[in-house]
């Protein structure tokens, strides 16, 4: 790689071109060349945040700088997995989702938690249009606090804001790098314009939601007035993690892998052992059920993508085994 070779950071990508910014002139690249003839994991070795390495020409894209983070998913594509990088280089996380219209989906909201989680990436839970239903709102945000994750409550209508949260937002969002996550018509981009003054990202409708249609048909990285960058992505319908093995998965969720050491077997998964002390929790109320169903969900494809194929020694170990020296 040539010293003198330009740099650049990645703005935003679509089909056939990618959007990169190089000594604050923004450029349009092709998606060609060895980078992307190249077999990987990746669904495309190329998401926005990146920074990267141009040719000498300065039009084409030559390699990828090593990542601080990255948001991922498992790729929706038959065959064999993929990784489908949501945002790179970020600091940090907001999760969204309505209370209702459309209502709270918890396997998703879990999944993009426990992604972040992996990556270790500070990670905010924003309830939105909390008008429609304070009272599910109160009960989704007890869930999430004895889970550990930071929740804010918000809503933008008129006379219904919550103009103290949609403050400390505000405030997350000129700190970081934050990627915003979430259920198609969950009221992302309502939020955003609605604490950074001057984005104006397009809103829709919630019947444009029921009919599939996205407002935000594309991830973008945006420049935020007083600091701070956020990138703004299509809604999703679903989460699923990518290659997080089932002994691995457990510590994703912090109220889970708080009550390990009280577990009689070290190899305990929480999914029918004896002496369980996550079910114990659970049974106290200590856990979400709707948390523990999330946990039993992935742990059941994890445990499926373990399941030895034709050229495959001995299947993955289950929950028992040794137990843990007590006293």
């Amino acid at each position: 790689m040539q010293p003198s070779s330009p740099q650049g950071l990645v703005l935003r990508i679509d089909a056939k071109v990618c959007h990169v910014e190089v000594d604050g002139e923004r450029r349009q690249l092709p998606l060609a060349g060895k980078l992307f003839e190249s077999r990987s994991h990746e669904k495309r070795p190329l998401a926005v945040g990146d920074r990267v390495v141009l040719d000498p020409t300065g039009k084409a894209i030559d390699a990828v700088l090593p990542r601080s983070s990255q948001l991922h998913r498992r790729a929706a594509s038959e065959g064999e997995a993929e990784a489908q990088v949501l945002a790179a280089n970020i600091t940090h996380v907001l999760a969204v989702a309505s209370v209702a219209e459309p209502p709270f989906q918890p396997e998703l909201v879990d999944g993009i938690l426990a992604a972040a989680a992996r990556e270790r990436i500070p990670t905010t839970l924003v309830l939105s249009k909390i008008d429609l239903d304070h009272a599910l709102a109160a009960q989704w945000s007890q869930v999430y606090a004895h889970a550990n994750v930071r929740v804010l409550a918000t809503c933008t209508v008129p006379g219904h804001s919550t103009t103290t949260t949609l403050q400390e937002l505000a405030q997350l969002l000129h700190q970081n790098r934050s990627v915003v996550v979430g259920l198609s018509g969950a009221g992302k981009s309502s939020l955003l314009n609605a604490v950074v003054p001057g984005v104006q990202l397009r809103t829709g409708d919630l019947n444009h939601i029921r009919q599939g249609r996205h407002t935000t048909t594309h991830t973008e990285l945006l420049p935020l007035p007083g600091g701070g960058h956020v990138l703004d992505t299509p809604g999703i319908r679903n989460f699923h993690l990518f290659c997080v093995g089932s002994q691995e998965l457990q510590f994703l969720f912090p109220e889970i892998a708080a009550k390990l050491p009280e577990c009689e077997y070290r190899s305990c998964l929480h999914d029918g052992e004896a002496n369980c002390a996550v079910k114990q929790a659970l049974a106290r109320g200590e856990i979400g059920a709707t948390r523990y169903r999330s946990y039993c969900t992935m742990l059941a494809g994890a445990l499926a993508a373990e399941r030895p194929g034709p050229k495959s020694g001995k299947a993955p170990q289950r929950g028992g085994g040794r137990r843990r020296p007590r006293g």
